[in-house]
């Protein structure tokens, strides 16, 4: 925990220690957090605390935040860390305060997951015990670099009047893949390509087939007896304009950073997962297979 000088009116000789248990609040949460102890974490709150997830979701108190921690925690959570550092402290009166705070969840192997700002409200309850009774949760907006043209640049570079340009939008992620773990890829490539016209565009060493209808590819992946990989459903994936934006907005709603794929098959760049854990790939430059006549980009 960051200690930082904290703001307030005149107190009565015990502000310090009333800030010292305030702190150890954010650290309490960090012990459950680490622990994937629910029960812990959510101890810090007050039983009816009015608490607010990056996503605008509001659990209902003190219940509410140990049963959705508890998900995460068994989820897409399991085996992080939290760093959790109180950047300012002010009191609004005695036994009353705001606090901001800053926290970074990190990966098992030290990948940085996400970063959140928060601003909450404290309180210092009849029997003396300072409980969190109000936490608003929020992932900070990424501050684009600004770089100062030198005077020359400045001089010959000033734009003309007018209107400025609309920025382009930015296209709409496209479900383009589904991946099924088959026993018999190629017995089932052929099921799909005599039934729905799919047409086999790649196979791996292993026996994977890839078809695709002209829109959405399907990775028929051979599975393996030997590993814990289940036959059936295993993921589906998304052509997207922009990967910096999706995996921002990803890890704004929650869920883990994408990790880059280390694979020599150009299908896919990126692998999410859903709030829930189920697994779906992330692509620019598409799924492979034959592009639909009205779309010569293959997007």
């Amino acid at each position: 925990m960051h200690e930082q000088d904290h703001d307030g009116a005149p107190g009565d000789g015990t502000q310090d220690d009333d800030t010292r248990a305030i702190r150890a609040l954010w650290a309490e949460m960090a012990r459950g957090w680490a622990a994937g102890d629910a029960a812990l974490f959510a101890a810090s709150f007050a039983e009816e605390c009015d608490f607010t997830t990056v996503r605008g979701d509001k659990p209902p108190g003190r219940t509410g935040i140990e049963a959705g921690h508890g998900a995460l925690f068994h989820g897409p959570y399991a085996g992080t860390t939290l760093d959790a550092r109180v950047v300012a402290v002010r009191f609004l009166r005695p036994g009353l305060a705001t606090v901001e705070a800053e926290s970074t969840i990190t990966a098992p192997d030290g990948r940085t997951l996400t970063s959140t700002h928060a601003l909450a409200v404290v309180e210092r309850t009849a029997q003396g015990q300072w409980l969190i009774q109000a936490f608003h949760n929020m992932v900070p907006a990424a501050r684009p670099a600004r770089r100062t043209p030198d005077a020359k640049e400045s001089q010959v570079n000033q734009p003309e009047p007018g209107p400025r340009p609309e920025p382009r939008p930015r296209a709409r992620p496209r479900l383009r893949h589904l991946a099924i773990v088959a026993r018999d890829p190629e017995k089932l490539a052929e099921f799909y390509s005599s039934v729905f016209a799919m047409e086999l565009f790649h196979r791996d060493p292993d026996g994977s087939c890839f078809l695709s209808d002209g829109y959405l590819s399907l990775a028929l992946i051979k599975h393996q007896l030997d590993g814990e990989t289940p036959v059936g459903m295993n993921h589906f994936g998304f052509h997207i304009d922009d990967t910096t934006a999706t995996s921002d907005a990803l890890v704004a709603a929650g869920t883990p950073k994408p990790a880059e794929r280390f694979t020599d098959r150009p299908f896919a760049e990126y692998r999410a997962m859903d709030p829930e854990g189920n697994w779906f790939d992330l692509s620019e430059h598409g799924f492979g297979g034959p592009r639909p006549p009205s779309d010569p980009t293959g997007a």
